[in-house]
């Protein structure tokens, strides 16, 4: 590899020694200033830029190749330029250099080379470096607007495709309708990807538009956000990264970034990512060819026996694992986090899970349930805007305020008596201070013991029922769901951290991907919103009448949904329903679906062998209330 990289820079050396410029054509351009970049000149005219392509600038190009293939962690695309250079510029002289250097990027290689675009792509973004947000979101908008899709040429290709009747001729039509509709910023952010550093700075230049687009969401944004996004979901397929197992050997630099970028739940110090990397604990990582030592998604994982349900014990537990790594059963997913913002929507995480969990089948085959312990992060905002909208109705003198609709008449009687307030905007009021101001219920055990069953009741809701469009309305939940996950339960106080505190009231979920199911759920999801639910043993322990039903905590949400089809897969039991008009005001239509556990007879067999081997029976058996330990 490195022979050829010499072959191919001495080759582009000689023809830049073969091709000088001529000095006539210099002399003769109308010049505005000059642009002060490394050994290379470059001219802005009123239509064209003409670079120097001299020895020095070629081998420089060369050279930065050779430095990100020895060094690539150090190398960043766009650092040389001084931003000093254009203090005395203003925001429109450096933007009129943006469109030339544009222009020049995205010509074709059959009208100045393949040298030169690169050269012009280059240059470009080391302006782009020196651009405050503000120039920036207007570079962003040159490229929307001028470098998209040329209307004139779409429908002269389109006319000559529609006029043409012969077939050998119809094939170039084809072929020139097809270019035609491919925006001319393509051509620039394909120049980007193949420089040293490309990648990683496209990257950066997304991550600024997602930025810029939380103020100013103009239709030149949304189309250059889409263009860069598809052109990213094409670099970032499953067949350009590479998994890699992170460990306490891993490189320090990659170890660094695992801490920096952790997402869900921080990473105090050295000692503690140690514990997350030590017997018990995966940990892996997706990393780009073009990015090998940024780690771009990463999860984290804890070998068990059963489905946790308090992450707080993973994270504390100090010294995790077992003596023998057969007796490992349980996989359980408790962080999934991405590194770069400039990524998102790219779908990554969706392919990590699933390498993860061939990955532990091969190396810890006795592991057979692989499960999440995920957050609910919007669950608190959500729940604070339901009851703003309930105190606005009060205030308002609503005749329904919709008190009903988040909070049963029972409790309403409870929490009534228990602030001592009347049953209208007061309670409302007193309630909100409990939860948010000084969280006082998390001490007092009368609230404590009279929100837990409101509070797991609105997360199942939450979960089941509230929709964007046809898709669970909360991130996470989506992303499992739609990943092919079921729902298995919700945990009561499972991460009481201030940050688990302050997004769920410390609830969590459990997401378990019950393999053999996972594509229909997925399936199911996409086409009409379908979640499926796990369901559990309810009172019976004979296989031949075996009676489920899901979670005590997704109980109440499943209620609020009407039956409506049946249906029969061996070896699982599956119930659809839809919303009916028992749905609280403000939802939407919503189906679930039950699917049984993986090896739930199994485990039920063995527990009622052993219990009649004990002389207890069955009747002591279906008196056992902790079901997700059978």
């Amino acid at each position: 590899m490195r022979c050829s990289c010499h072959a191919l820079r001495s080759k582009y050396l000689v023809a830049a020694r073969r091709r000088p410029f001529s000095t006539q054509h210099r002399a003769a351009a109308p010049r505005s200033y000059h642009f002060p970049f490394e050994d290379a000149e470059l001219v802005l005219t009123d239509s064209y830029v003409t670079p120097n392509v001299e020895t020095e600038s070629v081998k420089d190009f060369w050279d930065a190749i050779m430095k990100f293939s020895t060094e690539p962690e150090s190398f960043q695309l766009g650092q040389n330029v001084p931003s000093e250079s254009f203090a005395d510029k203003s925001s429109d002289e450096k933007l009129a250099f943006a469109q030339q250097l544009l222009k020049g990027a995205v010509r074709s290689g059959k009208e100045q080379g393949d040298l030169l675009p690169s050269l012009y792509a280059r240059k470009c973004c080391e302006l782009y470096e020196i651009l405050d947000k503000t120039e920036r979101a207007r570079f962003m908008k040159l490229l929307g607007t001028e470098f998209g899709v040329d209307r004139n040429r779409v429908l002269k290709a389109a006319s000559a495709y529609t006029n043409e009747v012969n077939d050998k001729v119809n094939v170039k039509a084809q072929q020139d309708l097809r270019e035609a509709m491919i925006p001319a910023c393509e051509r620039f952010f394909a120049h980007i990807n193949q420089l040293p550093g490309g990648m990683k700075f496209l990257v950066h230049m997304r991550q600024d538009i997602l930025e810029i687009m939380q103020t100013d969401n103009s239709p030149a944004l949304r189309l250059v956000n889409d263009w860069l996004k598809q052109q990213l979901q094409g670099w970032f397929g499953i067949g350009n990264l590479d998994l890699e197992r992170i460990s306490w050997s891993t490189s320090a630099n990659v170890l660094e970034k695992i801490m920096k970028y952790e997402a869900v739940h921080e990473v105090p110090g050295w000692d503690s990512l140690k514990q997350r990397l030590g017997t018990g604990r995966l940990c892996y990582s997706f990393f780009h060819r073009a990015m090998p030592h940024e780690p771009l998604t990463f999860v984290h994982v804890a070998l068990t026996q059963e489905i946790a349900d308090n992450v707080q014990d993973i994270l504390n537990d100090p010294s995790p694992g077992l003596p023998h790594a057969d007796e490992y059963t349980t996989a359980i997913f408790y962080s999934i986090s991405s590194s770069q913002r400039g990524l998102s929507g790219v779908d990554l995480g969706n392919f990590l899970i699933k390498r993860v969990v061939k990955e532990i089948q091969k190396h810890v085959p006795s592991v057979t349930t692989f499960c999440t312990l995920s957050p609910i992060p919007n669950f608190r905002h959500w729940l604070n805007t339901q009851l703003n909208n309930v105190l606005t109705n009060f205030e308002h003198g609503a005749v329904d305020p919709g008190l009903s609709s988040l909070i049963l008449d029972d409790e309403t009687d409870e929490l009534s008596a228990l602030y001592g307030v009347p049953k209208d905007s007061q309670l409302i009021k007193r309630l909100q201070k409990s939860l948010n101001d000084d969280d006082s219920w998390l001490t007092d055990s009368r609230q404590l013991n009279l929100l837990k069953p409101i509070l797991l009741r609105l997360c199942g809701r939450y979960l089941l029922v509230e929709k964007k469009r046809t898709f669970a309305y909360d991130p996470v939940a989506n992303f499992h769901i739609r990943n092919g996950a079921c729902v298995h339960r919700i945990n009561w106080l499972a991460d009481t951290s201030a940050k688990g505190l302050r997004q769920s009231f410390g609830i969590m979920a459990n997401y378990n991907y019950v393999l053999p199911q996972v594509e229909r759920n997925n399936q199911q999801y996409l086409l009409d919103g379908t979640i499926s639910i796990i369901t559990h043993p309810n009172n019976s322990v004979d296989d031949d009448n075996f009676i489920t039903s899901p979670d005590p905590s997704l109980i109440w949400a499943v209620q609020q949904l009407v039956s409506v089809t049946e249906s029969g897969t061996p070896g699982y039991s599956s119930l659809a329903f839809r919303a009916g008009a028992s749905l609280p005001p403000g939802t939407h239509s919503s189906k679930v679906r039950y699917v049984r556990a993986p090896g739930e007879a199994v485990r039920r067999r063995f527990k009622k062998a052993r219990a009649e081997d004990a002389g207890i029976g069955l009747a002591g058996i279906a008196k056992d209330k902790d079901r997700s330990k059978l």
